[in-house]
């Protein structure tokens, strides 16, 4: 995980834990809403996807498999709070 992209896997599990902690990941639809730009290249190496278009300025995506497992995951065992410093809130 490079740290240009922690703070997107971190708002991910953040959402997890927050808004679905019993829901299994992979039933989940509205797992992040990010600016085009932000996760572009996330979308053409295959780790997160849309069904949006580059024309929308700000997308929904989903993790893949390997990335829930090998980038989302591993953050759930941090709380909401350490996951909201993660992903820059604050």
């Amino acid at each position: 995980m490079t740290e240009k992209d922690k703070p997107i896997w971190a708002e991910m599990a953040r959402r997890k834990k927050q808004f679905h902690p019993n829901e299994s990941w992979d039933k989940i639809r509205l797992w992040g809403l990010f600016s085009w730009g932000q996760v572009s290249h996330l979308i053409k190496r295959g780790e997160l996807k849309t069904d949006m278009v580059k024309e929308n300025k700000t997308i929904w995506v989903t993790p893949s498999p390997e990335a829930y497992e090998k980038y989302i995951k591993p953050l759930l065992c941090y709380d909401v709070e350490k996951l909201q410093r993660l992903a820059g809130w604050q």
